[in-house]
């Protein structure tokens, strides 16, 4: 197979802040496997989790060293493809882009879109979350009416503002204010409360009918998630603190459930092992995203039957996303019946 590589550009409509910091762009790959005159199309986003930030720039390297090795195996063998990369060493979001090209090109050849190749059900796919970043509480109250008029039936709202959770508690109350009855909240501290903040603020959110909270302590403090999960009215998913199947157990007693991410899982493949591991040990499974375009979020969409619930919306707050295939339906980022990832690309030359 032939492998080619090109930049790819990613602009936000709107800023996002987390409690990690302000976003506006990325810069990520588009990854292209050509065999048998079929082409697969995969993306690479950074990833600035864990062992250290995963760039355009450390994938490109990846990619200059295994291209020699992955060219003399044929799309098809994934576990050849896979011993190679473990061999070579690399980084998981550029492993993830590979992956996306290689299912992509599989279900083309095959006529079929991925889920079905997965043996996955669209109708399961349950809806999605769409996500309002910390902000001012008249900005926040904006942007979650602007996603309601859009048709979302799910908001995910950023806190762990380093302000403190007084801050935090006020833009809540804003997006609050302008939710609908059956609208879903959720929401997402991204490491950023201690213990002693955290166990308050998962009290008053349940109070408020928060469905859920996301990674409430900072990545390393995985010891303390028990002084949380033992007294929590409402679920605790881990994020950044479950990358690979290989953390699944260690969280097991101390969460309600994971954050599969592909790009920092490493693609597909390796999204259903964690899917199989952390069902094993009674969890519940989300799915969630980078900054990503409709491509790498189609990813993420064809294996979303398998998902409890899910947060694939960074395509929607970009201007413009270079990829068109996805459906917006009823509150559901949904599949298109295309081949493969059913993606087309639009804005890329």
């Amino acid at each position: 197979m032939q492998i080619r590589i090109q930049n790819l550009t990613l602009t936000k409509k709107h800023p996002l802040t987390i409690s990690r910091g302000t976003s506006s762009f990325t810069e990520g790959l588009l990854i292209e496997v050509e065999h048998d005159g079929i082409t697969g199309l995969g993306e690479m986003a950074p990833v600035n989790i864990g062992d250290g930030p995963e760039t355009a720039e450390s994938a490109r390297a990846d990619f200059d060293r295994w291209i020699p090795s992955l060219e003399q195996l044929a799309p098809w063998a994934m576990q050849k493809v896979e011993s190679a990369l473990e061999d070579s060493g690399g980084g998981r979001a550029a492993r993830a882009a590979l992956d996306f090209a290689l299912y992509d090109w599989l279900g083309k050849k095959a006529g079929l879109p991925v889920y079905a190749l997965l043996g996955g059900d669209p109708a399961r796919i349950q809806p999605t979350t769409l996500t309002v970043g910390i902000n001012p509480p008249e900005v926040a109250r904006e942007r979650a009416r602007e996603l309601l008029e859009c048709g979302a039936l799910k908001l995910k709202i950023k806190l762990g503002n380093p302000e403190g959770i007084e801050a935090d508690r006020a833009m809540f109350e804003a997006v609050r204010q302008v939710a609908t009855p059956g609208i879903g909240l959720r929401v997402d501290a991204n490491g950023g409360w201690t213990v002693d903040s955290a166990r308050p603020m998962i009290a008053w959110l349940a109070q408020r009918g928060v469905e859920y909270v996301e990674q409430p302590l900072p990545l390393g403090q995985e010891a303390d998630l028990p002084l949380l999960f033992h007294y929590s009215p409402i679920p605790i998913f881990a994020d950044e603190s479950c990358r690979t199947s290989a953390d699944v157990p260690r969280l097991a007693d101390r969460v309600h459930g994971i954050n599969l991410k592909l790009m920092k899982a490493g693609g597909i493949r390796e999204g259903l092992r964690v899917i199989h591991t952390a069902r094993a040990h009674g969890l519940q499974v989300m799915m969630g995203c980078m900054s990503e375009s409709s491509l790498a979020i189609a990813a993420s969409v064809h294996l979303s039957p398998f998902a409890d619930h899910l947060d694939l919306d960074s395509h929607l707050n970009l201007a413009p996303d270079p990829c068109c295939g996805l459906e917006w339906v009823d509150g559901r980022v949904l599949p298109g019946e295309g081949p493969g990832l059913g993606i087309r690309l639009t804005g890329v030359e």
